[in-house]
């Protein structure tokens, strides 16, 4: 039972890390990145090519690459698809919509890329690159890097939350999601709030990629996709800019997931959390948090 939820806590943490920048840029600029799970791809695709090109570097290290590698791909996006969709598209909804297939189109461009990379086939993660260590404490088994996702998860939750509502850019990025013109008109800089936030949301999938690929020694091209509709589900469950609610419903989302695959049987998981997410949803269609980010 114990190690069941030290199990379902790592899980709800990748979830929660991989959640947290989906939701900044889907709130604050109206951004549905249907590429965040290609991002969280080439984090764990990091991993691997690190651990055969450069065992000896510090995990932090490590870390750090798979950061800045997450978020200068959140950045040429901004630059390359999200902004020059901003200044030509007529409207907020077609650009949105284009936006959404732009996202489409990338994220198949950096599957494609990583399939060449990779050859197509899983790919294990050199154990040279992080040692592993477990430690018993009574009936319960945790790694090192288990303890890692945990922590990490949790202290980027709490930085993320306390950027929103405490900084005078989070304010800013609320006000841009409230009335974008308006906000522009007070003096906030839009490209620069927008190039940031994209940039924290693909640090942070590039992270939670890197961490998923240790944790489970393998990586694969595809390895994003089943994510990403987690993610949405989370992000509706929980009420979209919601920090804290998006917290809860990953872990919640993680705790089914853990209990089925323990209790009941595997192939079922899927079927049984979306099911839950279908019956909450009828129960509470607003989400957890009614209140999230009100986009003008």
């Amino acid at each position: 039972m114990l190690q069941d939820l030290v199990n379902a806590l790592t899980l709800g943490s990748i979830y929660t890390l991989f959640s947290l920048g989906l939701s900044l840029a889907w709130a604050g600029l109206g951004i549905l990145n249907l590429a965040h799970g290609s991002i969280f791809m080439t984090g764990a695709l990091t991993a691997w090519k690190l651990s055969q090109t450069a065992p000896q570097l510090p995990f932090v290290v490590v870390l750090l690459v798979a950061v800045v590698i997450g978020g200068a791909l959140g950045l040429a996006m901004e630059f390359l698809v999200f902004r020059p969709v901003r200044k030509r598209a007529t409207s907020e909804h077609q650009s949105a919509l284009t936006m959404v297939i732009a996202t489409v189109a990338t994220a198949a461009l950096l599957i494609a890329v990583a399939v060449q990379i990779t050859g197509g086939q899983p790919r294990s993660v050199g154990r040279d690159l992080f040692t592993v260590s477990t430690y018993d404490l009574g009936s319960v088994r945790i790694s090192n890097i288990q303890l890692i996702i945990i922590v990490t998860a949790l202290v980027a939750s709490a930085g993320v939350a306390r950027f929103i509502q405490k900084s005078r850019h989070g304010r800013a990025l609320r006000a841009l999601a409230v009335d974008r013109d308006m906000a522009k008109m007070s003096g906030v800089s839009a490209d620069f709030l927008s190039a940031g936030t994209v940039a924290v949301a693909g640090a942070a999938a590039g992270l939670a990629g890197l961490l998923l690929a240790v944790q489970v020694n393998a990586v694969e091209a595809h390895v994003g996709e089943p994510l990403l509709f987690k993610a949405f589900a989370i992000l509706i469950i929980a009420g979209v800019g919601s920090i804290r609610a998006t917290v809860i419903a990953a872990f919640a989302l993680a705790v089914i997931e853990t209990a089925v695959v323990a209790y009941w049987a595997s192939d079922l998981r899927d079927v049984v959390v979306f099911a839950v997410i279908i019956a909450f949803l009828v129960v509470r269609p607003q989400g957890i948090s009614s209140k999230g980010w009100q986009r003008a």
